[in-house]
């Protein structure tokens, strides 16, 4: 059987043996650098064999591989890597992968191993899941070799089975929480559209009844008639982002829902009938709402039954090198550079950086040097001066053996004011008090405004 073939690697000056050879062979053979895969858009070719050489781990898979993996038709995959594939890398292209080589020895296995491919395909002896489409987009879970982290991806696949329990997903801004709601979504094999975020934030008590229990009839408190958010993602995930800001009405209402499996919309009279997971997201300790009676105990407890807390970033340094390299390489691809590292004094920088704005920052700061750069390493001019301002701070002693709260508060306040360049609308966001509570404390503390 003929087979045609797509070698894909950035190192053919190891293969010239088997590309010369190419003659002896009835297959036809094309050559694409790594990056030119993505540009010349090779899963628009059809191709029976792609041989793909990692001399580094692919962190972020390249969207060429996602949308060969859409293809209907039969294909394999030749990995040459001496490092495993990413779950994620696995769970697209899935009984596609018909072999991995070492590095170390691919140049005199590959002829043998296309001819085992060949061997197959003209036999058809591949398994009937070898002819499968892979799922688009599949995310294995949260990136990280962190404990928690492992933890987290464990207790996701733990969750997933428990088809329309509740969830709450506790951490800081830009951890992960939507990341992991969406996870917990997409292990059930639920399509993309049946997920959707509320923000609860900023909504009041008639937009929020109505937007997610509904409207049946025109009314002057609730709007116009509208389809509940309980409905039209049923059996699918409903987010609540910042449930803590949810008024107590919305509550009781979403606490009889979870009991009952049922719902009346606003302004109506039939019952009805939805099953959809709710997940509620908080970077707060939601426990100190219920103990001060801002929260429904009732509904924390129904929750609460599945909890996910993520760690901050600067808890888990270890992880922070390994996304790092991710968001390098998918922002690679984006914007078709071919950056590979960072510079020494970037890496201390971003090692010792606390990254207050976790997951969510790195990824902002490592896609504005991708970006800008314009060589194959990230150098610290590439880099915000207010992350280097910021950094320069923290490296400063803050706390003190005998320093009282206040003035912890006042050092912490001074900080997050010097890093907002004095906004004092978003230093107040930060510290998650109000602009009117930061002035007050500015003026007790006398830091200048």
């Amino acid at each position: 059987m003929q087979l045609k073939i797509a070698f894909v690697s950035d190192n053919f000056e190891q293969y010239q043996a088997f590309v010369r050879r190419n003659d002896n062979f009835t297959h036809s053979l094309d050559l694409f650098r790594l990056i030119e895969a993505n540009h010349k858009e090779i899963y628009r070719n059809y191709y029976d064999l792609f041989i793909v050489d990692l001399s580094e781990p692919w962190y972020a898979v390249p969207p060429w591989i996602k949308e060969q993996a859409l293809q209907p038709y039969y294909y394999q995959f030749i990995f040459i890597s001496n490092n495993p594939l990413t779950d994620e890398l696995k769970n697209i292209l899935g009984t596609r992968i018909f072999k991995m080589i070492k590095r170390n020895n691919a140049a005199e296995n590959l002829n043998d191993v296309v001819k085992e491919v060949e061997e197959y395909a003209g036999k058809h002896s591949f398994s009937n899941d070898k002819n499968s489409i892979a799922k688009e987009n599949i995310l294995p879970g949260l990136m990280g070799e962190h404990p928690s982290i492992k933890k987290t991806n464990d207790f996701i696949q733990l969750v997933c089975k428990a088809r329309y329990a509740p969830c709450l997903i506790k951490g800081e801004s830009g951890s992960g929480k939507i990341h992991s709601a969406r996870a917990i979504h997409r292990a059930n094999n639920l399509r993309d559209d049946l997920f959707f975020i509320k923000n609860c934030e900023h909504g009041t008590n008639s937009e929020l009844l109505g937007d997610i229990f509904g409207v049946e009839s025109e009314n002057d408190i609730f709007g116009p008639p509208r389809q509940a958010l309980l409905s039209q993602y049923s059996n699918g995930t409903l987010v609540l982002k910042n449930i803590e800001k949810l008024p107590a009405e919305v509550q009781e209402k979403l606490l009889i829902y979870l009991e009952n499996k049922t719902f009346k919309p606003m302004g109506g009279k039939n019952i009805i009938e939805a099953n959809i997971r709710i997940i509620g997201t908080t970077k707060h300790n939601l426990e100190w709402f219920v103990k001060h009676h801002r929260f429904n105990p009732d509904l924390f407890y129904h929750l609460n039954a599945f909890e996910i807390e993520l760690l901050p970033l600067r808890e888990r340094k270890e992880d922070i090198f390994l996304l790092a390299k991710y968001f390098i390489q998918k922002f690679n691809y984006i914007y078709e550079k071919e950056i590979k590292w960072v510079s020494a004094q970037v890496e201390q920088l971003i090692k010792t950086y606390q990254w207050p704005g976790n997951v969510n920052e790195l990824k902002n700061v490592i896609e504005r040097a991708v970006f800008i750069c314009n060589s194959k390493e990230i150098c610290i001019e590439d880099i915000p001066e207010s992350l280097k301002a910021e950094n320069e701070n923290i490296q400063q002693p803050e706390y003190f053996g005998n320093c009282s709260i206040k003035e912890l508060e006042r050092i912490h306040i001074n900080h997050v004011l010097q890093r907002t360049k004095g906004n004092k609308s978003k230093a107040a966001g930060i510290l998650d008090i109000s602009r009117t509570t930061l002035r007050e404390k500015m003026r007790l503390y006398e830091i200048e405004s």
